[in-house]
């Protein structure tokens, strides 16, 4: 079987992390003759598909754009290139890559111009209003034809598949959760008196709301005594991070680590703040490693965490009471979630499930 794997996204995220580690699997089987179109501008994502044996990579003849799904309607180009190349390189299936529904949308229509098989690998199918995108409400309304060009879609969680539903979609949805590599170390414990909270990732205050975490950590300074707050990460909003933490000695940021072992060694509490996710590798690198997370209830998170260590999505009061709660009565779930990461969201459980969920085999 011809494969064909489309991701014509400039930026490189958690969903193409996971989406690697799925070609990878699929590279590995000897039947399976596997080629991946990308962005050449995408650097992270060129590197990651160099250190991959058995596929052919070739570059994208467009990039998803912003306002991505209002340019689809007046300008085609993008799409009858794709076509173009999809009717030379005649695959059997094409795997597009998406983040949101607009990411790879020029290769979603293409493909089912070339009346070819797709797969919509989809991470995060938010509404766009939901996640404060410019035009949101419009952009939904002319996005909604999206959710039915693929032939099969796969996400990463139960909450996911029900937003896939919710946007109207008919056609069949396979789950296949996030997997992590097994941690090498042991479960990490409290250091003192002085807790440390930890945030990692990308640095842009929209979804992933450091400014928020920041304001409700200074907000909060009897909640929050004998605490340090640890962030990780760079990203757009980085020198905004950077000036809103000028002065405060308890506040601390390090530049994003691609071996994240030992910020995970420094600290206490994991905290994602997100407005909106899918499933956070993070927040299963934390549990594998006995760390618990404290994280606002949606998505991903409210569907695998303890209501007793989410927070209502933006409110710093509730943030700072489930905070409190945990550091006085402990996290006795701990040990449960953790053997739950490392046997349901195993590296090789992600890879068997997604090879069977592109493949149908």
């Amino acid at each position: 079987m011809k494969i064909l794997v489309y991701d014509d996204n400039p930026d490189f995220g958690g969903h193409q992390i996971m989406a690697c580690l799925g070609v990878e699997a699929l590279a590995s089987d000897p039947l399976l003759e596997i080629t991946f179109m990308l962005n050449p501008a995408n650097r992270r994502l060129a590197d990651r598909l160099a250190t991959i044996e058995n596929i052919q990579t070739l570059e994208s003849p467009c990039t998803t754009r912003r306002l991505q799904g209002l340019r689809n309607r007046i300008d085609r180009r993008g799409i009858r290139t794709v076509e173009k190349h999809l009717q030379i390189l005649k695959p059997d299936l094409v795997l597009c890559i998406q983040g949101d529904i607009e990411d790879a949308s020029q290769g979603v229509i293409a493909v089912r111009r070339a009346g070819i098989k797709c797969v919509s690998y989809i991470a995060i199918p938010h509404r766009m209003a939901v996640m404060g995108a410019k035009l949101g409400a419009l952009r939904d309304r002319v996005n909604q034809y999206l959710f039915n060009q693929p032939d099969r879609f796969i996400t990463i969680s139960d909450s996911m598949q029900a937003l896939l539903i919710e946007r109207g979609v008919k056609k069949p949805i396979t789950i296949v959760p996030n997997g992590i590599p097994e941690p090498s170390g042991s479960i990490i414990t409290t250091h003192g008196s002085r807790l440390t909270l930890g945030l990692l990732g990308r640095i842009e205050f929209n979804q992933k709301q450091q400014d928020f975490m920041v304001r409700a950590f200074c907000k909060n300074p009897v909640t929050f005594k004998e605490c340090r707050l640890l962030i990780a990460g760079d990203g757009p909003d980085q020198e905004k991070l950077k000036a809103l933490i000028i002065g405060n000695k308890n506040i601390t940021i390090q530049p994003w680590q691609q071996d994240a072992e030992a910020f995970y060694a420094a600290i206490d509490f994991l905290v994602i703040p997100s407005r909106f996710e899918g499933l956070p590798l993070i927040m299963l690198e934390a549990l594998a490693r006995g760390v618990p997370v404290i994280g606002s209830a949606r998505d991903g998170m409210k569907d695998m965490l303890p209501k007793a260590w989410t927070f209502e999505t933006e409110n710093s009061d509730a943030l700072a009471e489930t905070f409190s709660a945990l550091r006085k009565n402990g996290a006795p779930e701990i040990t449960r979630l953790q053997e739950k990461v490392l046997s349901e969201n195993s590296l090789s459980a992600f890879k068997t499930a997604f090879c069977k969920a592109v493949t149908g085999n």
